[in-house]
């Protein structure tokens, strides 16, 4: 993938948009996560509630996303 995407170019251009911060008491991910799991969504075409059921059953998908 590194070879293909300009991952630290995007994460630059992202970061400065990312929320601020979760819910109360909630940390916030990483913007390098959070794109990583939008890539994840888009190459598997998985919806939110399928993405986020992967990520707690697949530690493929946890270790790439760096959780």
């Amino acid at each position: 993938m590194e070879s293909v995407v300009p991952l630290t170019e995007l994460i630059s251009l992202v970061e400065p948009e990312a929320p601020e911060g979760g819910r109360r008491g909630q940390q916030r991910f990483a913007a390098q996560t959070l794109l990583l799991i939008r890539f994840m969504k888009q190459w598997f075409k998985l919806s939110e509630p399928t993405m986020e059921e992967s990520l707690h059953d697949m530690p493929a998908i946890r270790n790439f996303a760096g959780l």
